[in-house]
Order: C-alpha cells, then sequence, then structure tokens
C-alpha cells in the first residue's frame, strides 16, 4: 500500500501545548518525510493501522488536521516534481 500523509498543527498561540513533534516522531516510525509536513511512502496494511491508532492519540481533533492519501497500487498514482526532488529522506 502507499500512503501520502500530512499534516497542519494549530497556530501555536491558539492552543496551550504544541503536540507537532508528537504527531511528527509517530508517523516518522512508518513513513519517510518529504517535506516539513509531508510523508510519503510504501506501508504495510497493520503498520497503517498502528499508524493512525497512534494518531488518534496525539492529535488535537479541534484544532490539527491530518490528511491520509491511500492508494493499493502505486501504479495508479503518477508523481510529478517540479524543482528538487525530496523524495529521499532529508529530515531525522
Amino acid at each position: 500500500m502507499y500512503v501520502i500523509l500530512f499534516y497542519d498543527i494549530a497556530n501555536r498561540s491558539l492552543k496551550e501545548r504544541d503536540n507537532s513533534r508528537k504527531i511528527r516522531k509517530a508517523v516518522e516510525k512508518y513513513l519517510p518525510r518529504v517535506q516539513f509536513s509531508v510523508f510519503e511512502g510504501e506501508i504495510r496494511p497493520s503498520d497503517l493501522r498502528k499508524l493512525k491508532a497512534d494518531l488518534e492519540k496525539v492529535v488535537d481533533k479541534e484544532l490539527d488536521s491530518i490528511v491520509l492519501y491511500e492508494s493499493t497500487k502505486l501504479s495508479y498514482t503518477n508523481r510529478n516534481v517540479i524543482g528538487v526532488d525530496k523524495n529521499e529522506v532529508l529530515f531525522s
């Protein structure tokens, strides 16, 4: 399974605790980061279920947004990059 995940956290001034680090750490266990808050890659269905469960624990459902695009076949996608291809893990 191929997944693209991105997240947007609430403005820090709108909430007491910034949980972006927790979200990032949860996702990095399963997918490589290709932009600051964008991750993509192959993932087993069982790991995807674990990832979603981990995210449910850390997300603030009133303020944060996490979006996942799931594709059962990579051949159904067409990836176009304009500029530098950041498909390799750039952040750790």
